[in-house]
């Protein structure tokens, strides 16, 4: 009877450590992504885009659930940076570690996820995906130019409404500090923020496709004293049939992105572009992919503009083909060509619990 009391005991105490212990231990991932790269500028002894093999990217992921109200996520990245050192004629390769995201988010109120940190703004379709999540290797022009190397990736808070309409039609608002990573704008006047707001819709067409349409507005104080300000529309339709959907299926999507930056005692300058790319899986583990970039600039002044564009008119095209072994590893080769010619073999692997990508 008293090893009975005994064992009971201990399965409560073990029972109530495991469950205790679960919601302090956190869902771990980590994903890198390995890339050659063969290009045209990459040729030049100092140029910072460098040919051959090289990490591209590492990712560590930690989230979990705080209490039955909040959930935590942190996700570090790991990358080089190259930079030309004019005292030694040559380029330096600098390791950085930065969070990338780091927000927390609320569970239980009704219809309305709220979130308060460091996360990729909800603009437009592109801007919220991370690095290995990219449905080509590199990111559109039209985004690169308008919202820097890194998107539109902030501190601030968001409150994400679910609207009670037949389909699934969301709309959120944004508000950031402006002293991101994005120049564009890096207000001096540290209580001038960002706002932000987009309105996302999806809807199923029949049992085999979906689409989505969503609208993005975002403005705010630049470095210059002016208002930068950001609009953008994107579309995305889907199809995979219920039955044989494992080998076959075709995405096809655009977006279109407008930016008007205000410059002293001149014109405001205008960056406007959209990209489309189509997909096509053929196979289990096998899909073509094809995407064309197009990028107007407008109206740029390096007198006034330190961040500057160069008033260019440019496209890009790109094919690639893709290969998924699984869910937890992807090759990607790409070429692309204007206004330089590019080849990508790109290596994508992941371990551990890793959160679905938003549709």
């Amino acid at each position: 009877m008293r090893s009975a009391i005994y064992l009971l005991s201990f399965f409560l105490v073990s029972s109530s450590w495991a469950q205790s212990n679960s919601l302090r231990t956190p869902n771990i991932s980590a994903n890198a992504l390995f890339l050659y790269r063969s290009s045209e500028k990459g040729k030049e002894d100092i140029s910072t885009v460098r040919n051959g093999m090289d990490l591209r990217e590492a990712e560590v992921a930690f989230d979990s659930d705080v209490d039955p109200y909040h959930r935590l996520s942190l996700l570090l990245s790991v990358h080089p940076e190259y930079t030309y050192n004019a005292g030694t004629d040559r380029i330096e390769q600098v390791w950085k570690i930065e969070p990338e995201e780091l927000f927390a988010e609320s569970l239980q109120v009704p219809d309305v996820t709220l979130k308060i940190g460091k996360f990729k703004a909800a603009f437009g379709k592109h801007n919220p995906l991370h690095t290995h999540a990219f449905p080509f290797v590199d990111a559109p022009l039209i985004n690169t130019a308008a919202m820097g190397d890194e998107g539109l990736n902030d501190v601030g808070v968001s409150a994400a409404l679910l609207l009670p309409t037949p389909w699934y039609s969301e709309v959120t608002g944004q508000f950031i500090r402006g002293e991101g990573e994005n120049a564009e704008f890096s207000s001096k006047t540290p209580s001038d923020g960002v706002g932000l707001v987009h309105w996302k819709n999806l809807f199923d067409l029949n049992d085999d496709s979906t689409s989505e349409l969503g609208a993005s507005y975002v403005k705010g104080k630049n470095d210059l004293g002016g208002q930068t300000i950001l609009t953008g529309a994107d579309a995305t339709y889907k199809w995979r049939p219920a039955e044989g959907g494992r080998y076959h299926s075709v995405i096809l999507s655009g977006e279109y992105i407008n930016r008007s930056l205000e410059q002293p005692g001149t014109a405001a300058e205008k960056v406007n572009g959209y990209y489309t790319f189509a997909q096509f899986q053929f196979a289990e583990r096998w899909s073509a992919a094809s995407r064309f970039d197009y990028l107007k600039i407008q109206d740029s002044d390096s007198g006034f503009n330190s961040h500057s564009l160069t008033n260019d008119t440019i496209s890009r095209s790109t094919v690639g083909l893709n290969f998924s072994g699984s869910e937890f590893s992807a090759y990607k080769f790409e070429y692309s060509w204007g206004p330089e010619k590019k080849i990508y073999l790109q290596a994508n692997f992941t371990i551990g619990y890793h959160p679905s990508h938003s549709y």
